[in-house]
């Protein structure tokens, strides 16, 4: 059997591919239960500075895998294990303290969109199509996922994804604010790995700190004090840290800093 994800040669950038390009890279539940153990890796990892996801063949990811759910919906608690499981993997793309590149190419449709709009950022091919057309197979989007669409495109372009069951372009998709950058196919590679490089060769703990400052933003008070909290002590950290002092000496010197996350 084919593993449903791929990691290539970890180090500063971690490259994770999801690898069912038969199913255009529907999320399985093999898949669910790869991605969470890599993305914790990818955290646990010293050396990583940067994540990037991507999807084998001509698609990212078309969404859910429709005969899987279609077994779970057999039973309340297999639906249930089943949409948990994918809530679960976007959460951890979004607490995941190293920055997470999306490169997406084809479709990026209900669960392929969703995991996209996780991602901090989003580098796409002009033509490539992003859409939750979940209405039409009468599926609900769990509540976190509407959260962190609407925080990302508002909610009025949220609501054409989700009632009109609107498709969107790359191009458009950079727009509305669900991309950073679209791109031609054929460049799609070279861009996001690119802004991999730029990402890491950042200094690491000012970039935990920075995006965990940029998840709490637009919570709930509870969450957001907890998120500042959270944010106030990485970003103590960070500037007590040898990275700043190479960061100001390389500065003051003109040449490029050698960051070491510490």
């Amino acid at each position: 059997m084919t593993d449903p994800l791929v990691l290539s040669e970890p180090g500063r950038i971690w490259r994770l591919t999801l690898n069912r390009p038969q199913a255009r890279n529907a999320v399985s539940a093999a898949m669910l239960e790869e991605l969470e153990p890599a993305l914790r890796s990818a955290a646990e990892d010293p050396a990583c500075r940067v994540v990037v996801l991507g999807g084998a063949g001509r698609d990212f990811c078309a969404g859910a895998d429709v005969a899987e759910l279609t077994e779970a919906m057999g039973g309340a608690a297999k639906a249930s294990r089943y949409a948990s499981g994918v809530e679960a993997l976007l959460r951890s793309i979004e607490e995941l303290p190293r920055p997470v590149i999306a490169a997406v190419q084809g479709a990026a449709l209900g669960a392929g969109c969703q995991i996209a709009v996780a991602c901090d950022l989003v580098v796409a091919t002009e033509d490539a199509r992003f859409g939750i057309p979940s209405a039409r197979l009468g599926i609900v989007v769990g509540y976190e996922s509407l959260e962190r669409l609407v925080r990302t495109i508002g909610p009025k372009r949220a609501a054409e994804l989700l009632l009109a069951a609107r498709t969107i372009t790359g191009e458009e998709a950079v727009d509305w604010g669900l991309a950073n950058l679209s791109v031609e196919p054929q460049a799609l590679g070279q861009a996001a790995e690119e802004l991999a490089s730029r990402v890491a060769a950042l200094a690491p703990l000012s970039l935990q700190a920075s995006k965990r400052g940029l998840g709490g933003v637009l919570r709930s008070p509870a969450e957001e004090q907890g998120a500042r909290d959270e944010f106030a002590a990485l970003a103590a950290s960070a500037l007590q840290s040898g990275d700043l002092v190479e960061g100001l000496g390389a500065f003051r010197e003109r040449r490029a800093p050698d960051f070491k996350g510490r």
